[in-house]
């Protein structure tokens, strides 16, 4: 079925996201602002974006029912490597109640673990199901996780996460863990879907530059394309994981490049170019690479 700009996964979550990464907390509030004038009805936060409450105080003040914005946040679980504590499940408990506070919110519509950088993540997924359960969150999944990731928690025998947001584009293709997805009913998230693109993540201390090599020849591909569709590289980027079945993210604080990013039902990739797109596959991420990991490949064991 062609989606439409009404379209929604089965969480009811708009296929169209804006994501609030890299957004500083005195611009938080602004930029949340720009993007729910600009039709976005899906923001994405964390506790590790240090911006929440400006994305709170944006959704209070829009005007927009509560019921009418769908809106994500993610636990950091924290990380021994990095000398970080990881949060029990108390702790994990806690820091939903906390950033409610933040958010000025009595609950998200989704709340997601990191990802699995923890020896203790079903412990914390136990306090997700928990969450759920008392209606602070309406949703509950993970993020980075990989398909060993996924089946611990299937083999413990708790409740099945509901999404997986992970990094997605045609370099970093997820082709194994998506079809697992599939498989199992959850629902898959794109970030990162502009990664191949040579000004993503350009400014001072974003990482972008880390592996710009690798994306040279996808460059080329891309720009093609998008000329010949006359649409922008990055609409290109963000339909192309569209048309694979996930629901996106995208991010900007310019209202135009807002508006631009969110029109991505007005045209779609012929059958052509997203196998030529398919073909950039290199199964490489990007996003983390700038802390020298990648978040699927990292996991401890379990404690």
């Amino acid at each position: 079925m062609e989606i439409t700009q009404s379209s929604k996964n089965k969480l009811g979550m708009p296929l169209v996201g804006y994501g609030t990464y890299q957004i500083s907390k005195e611009e938080s509030e602004q930029s949340v602002k720009l993007a729910l004038e600009s039709g976005f009805r899906h923001i994405d936060s964390a506790e590790a974006y240090n911006n929440e409450e400006g994305t709170g105080a944006a959704i209070k003040n829009s005007g927009i029912a509560r019921d009418e914005i769908f809106i994500t946040t993610k636990v950091f679980p924290g990380n021994k490597l990095w000398g970080m504590q990881e949060k029990n499940y108390e702790d994990t408990l806690n820091t939903l109640k906390s950033q409610l506070q933040l958010l000025n919110l009595d609950y998200v519509d989704l709340y997601l673990i990191h990802a699995p950088l923890s020896e203790l993540r079903l412990e914390q997924w136990r306090a997700l199901v928990e969450l759920k359960k008392i209606g602070l969150t309406k949703h509950i999944g993970v993020s980075n996780y990989d398909e060993i990731r996924i089946r611990e928690i299937l083999d413990a025998g708790m409740d099945k996460p509901e999404t997986n947001q992970i990094e997605f584009h045609p370099l970093c293709a997820q082709v194994k863990v998506t079809e697992f997805m599939k498989q199992n009913g959850i629902e898959p998230i794109a970030y990162s879907s502009l990664a191949p693109l040579s000004d993503w993540r350009k400014e001072e201390g974003q990482g972008g530059g880390v592996l710009s090599e690798k994306k040279e020849k996808a460059q080329s591909l891309i720009h093609t394309i998008s000329k010949d569709l006359n649409v922008s590289e990055a609409k290109l980027l963000l339909r192309w994981a569209l048309q694979k079945g996930y629901a996106i993210l995208t991010k900007s604080t310019k209202e135009k490049r807002m508006k631009e990013n969110f029109d991505l039902f007005s045209f779609s990739i012929p059958e052509k170019e997203m196998a030529q797109l398919d073909g950039l596959n290199l199964g490489q991420a990007f996003a983390w690479a700038a802390n020298g990991l990648n978040p699927m490949e990292v996991a401890p064991p379990l404690k």
